[in-house]
């Protein structure tokens, strides 16, 4: 628990809090495309999507929000899970000339719209832009519409492409990436599928956990991460269950999730997302189902060092998971006394596992085909330990016991 001068400390510690973009949230926001676009005079779009998404009639309603304000767009399909430099370029040519670029899909669809949009605006080449703060001055504007609840990105400075001959994860860092408007409508994360659902709720988990655990947590942050793993204790497995008709369920996830990405853009995250970038560049799979994967085995890593902070977190997730009706906070005052100190930090691990047990998530890599071989073994150490996020972990991990966290990601040992 917070030590009684826990608001004291917090006083005496100077931190910082960004969110430049606005935010419309709730069933049926998507309506109020038209209505953005007339109010900023945006006259012609790009719509910036998948193939899955735009066959899921996804687009649809956004395409009749901008047919009935008269609007001008066309289509851009060619985004790619784990987006590569070929398929953001291509996009590049069909932005220039538009007012407004609109990213309708999932994390992969988001970042590839921040990256084309920064390319449309300020030139160069994807590669150009990799690193921190390489991007010059505000871009243009840029509307992004999740249709999963999971990598927050449509709210945040971040975002990721794949070099495919280094099959590594790139990022690029800054604030001028972040999407002006983010509407974040629960109806467009209605007929996501199960084993996408989960995935990305556990990306969602990974950033609000990493954000509390981190180096730079802040108390801001702070308050959004609980939060976020509340909601996505208690509602990810009713999103999986049934999230086609209940709506209460995809509604707390797109919440979750957004502000999870809020609480993590200005945290930062660790071990768990370098493993995890590490684990889908080499093999090309889901970043959510990396993020699974990596979680409970970075924050057994982790637990010596923030004891107290995954005591807190294993709280939250225990009365949440109960479906109690009140679940404070860290520290609160509950019936006249301190909230009771009745889960370990252990149990933070445990309650993570059985989440991702109830919502059908492997374990192991072994669990969906992947064998790690030893030469992958160490392209993997090397990835991991070049990622950004490990810079912002509690604790730098040593090559050995990267390889060996790797090992339990990899199958089941001792």
């Amino acid at each position: 628990m917070p030590a009684p001068n826990a608001h004291s400390a917090m006083l005496r510690t100077i931190f910082g809090f960004e969110m430049p973009t606005r935010l419309l949230f709730g069933q049926g926001a998507v309506e109020n495309l038209g209505f953005e676009c007339s109010l900023n005079g945006w006259a012609s779009a790009l719509i910036v999507t998948d193939a899955g998404v735009h066959a899921a009639g996804l687009t649809q309603p956004v395409e009749a929000q901008l047919q009935a304000q008269g609007v001008r767009y066309s289509l851009y399909t060619g985004v790619v899970p784990n987006p590569t430099i070929e398929s953001i370029e291509s996009a590049v040519p069909d932005a220039q000339a538009v007012d407004v670029v609109i990213a309708v899909g999932g994390g992969s669809v988001m970042d590839s719209a921040k990256l084309i949009n920064a390319i449309r605006t300020h030139g160069g080449r994807v590669r150009d832009y990799e690193g921190t703060d390489t991007v010059p001055a505000p871009c243009k504007p840029l509307v992004a519409i999740p249709t999963t609840a999971g990598t927050g990105s449509e709210v945040t400075f971040i975002a990721m492409f794949t070099d495919a001959g280094k099959r590594q994860k790139m990022p690029v860092l800054s604030r001028h990436l972040a999407p002006h408007l983010a509407i974040v409508d629960p109806e467009m994360t209605r007929n996501l599928p199960p084993d996408a659902t989960a995935q990305t709720g556990l990306d969602a988990l990974t950033h609000a956990i990493e954000a509390i655990v981190d180096l730079q947590a802040n108390p801001f942050s702070d308050m959004l991460a609980f939060e976020a793993i509340r909601l996505i204790t208690r509602y990810l497995p009713r999103a999986v269950a049934d999230g086609g008709e209940d709506i209460e369920a995809r509604g707390a996830m797109a919440f979750a999730a957004t502000i999870a990405g809020a609480a993590f853009n200005n945290s930062m995250v660790g071990l768990a997302h370098a493993l995890a970038h590490a684990l889908g560049g080499l093999y090309n799979l889901p970043h959510g189902l990396c993020c699974a994967l990596a979680l409970p085995v970075a924050m057994h890593f982790n637990l010596e060092s923030r004891r107290e902070r995954f005591e807190e977190i294993a709280q939250v997730m225990g009365y949440a998971h109960v479906q109690s009706e009140v679940v404070p906070m860290p520290g609160a005052v509950v019936q006249g006394g301190v909230w009771d100190k009745t889960f370990t930090a252990e149990d933070a691990v445990l309650r993570v596992r059985q989440l991702m047990s109830e919502v059908g998530l492997p374990a192991h890599l072994i669990d969906v085909g992947v064998e790690v071989s030893e030469s992958d073994l160490e392209t993997l150490a090397d990835l991991t330990l070049a990622d950004g996020s490990i810079l912002f972990n509690p604790v730098s991990p040593t090559r050995e016991q990267v390889k060996d966290l790797l090992r339990h990601i990899a199958t089941y040992t001792e």
